[in-house]
């Protein structure tokens, strides 16, 4: 199996034909015929998840300025799973910038120590499968790759020596951590000395 790349190239991936229909039923539950920026916008206010997560994801394929910046708003709240997945699976164009300074948030709660590195880094890869690595911003781009070096270098906490559970689970964390980030920096690497 092919390893995915951090920063994605390519086509982008479409709806399957059931979450096509599962989004049909769920707008049609709404009284919403069509699956328009302003339907999805309101399906997204749904009080069931699974239909707001696939409000989520059908605003993430639809890209404009108006359902990036809905979903941008879920970001830090309970929904955050399932938006970070709408826009690590289409990638809207608009979406770079503002998932770095959501990155950046991630880890300043993490070095804060109000959160734990996997979490954490939950919003670099986020960033990474969303931003273009071309983009005419390298200024994002540097900044997201500072946070993979800091998180590449992060050294093990101690652990309460009473709970090993909590030891394993912190290791095995920071482990998936360091392994993903070297695959970032090197990946980055191979994109800058690519001819």
């Amino acid at each position: 199996m092919a390893e995915r790349p951090f920063f994605q190239d390519g086509v982008k991936p479409d709806f399957s034909a059931k979450e096509m229909e599962k989004l049909q039923v769920a707008l049609a539950a709404k009284g919403l015929e069509r699956p328009d920026e302003a339907a999805l916008l309101e399906l997204a206010e749904a009080k069931k998840k699974p239909q707001r997560k696939l409000a989520y994801l059908a605003l993430a394929k639809l890209g404009t300025e108006v359902a990036v910046r809905r979903l941008l708003e879920e970001l830090g709240f309970a929904d955050e799973d399932a938006v970070c997945e709408a826009f690590r699976r289409f990638r809207p164009e608009r979406a770079g910038k503002p998932l770095v300074t959501f990155a950046e948030q991630k880890w300043k709660q993490y070095e804060s120590l109000s959160l734990t590195i996997g979490p954490a880094f939950e919003g670099v890869l986020t960033a990474c499968a969303c931003i273009d690595p071309a983009m005419p911003e390298p200024q994002a781009l540097k900044r997201l790759l500072d946070i993979v070096r800091q998180a590449a270098a992060v050294e093990p906490e101690p652990i309460d020596p009473n709970n090993p559970h909590a030891r394993i689970e912190a290791k095995l964390e920071l482990e998936r951590v360091h392994a993903l980030a070297a695959g970032i920096l090197r990946e980055s690497t191979e994109r800058r000395t690519r001819p």
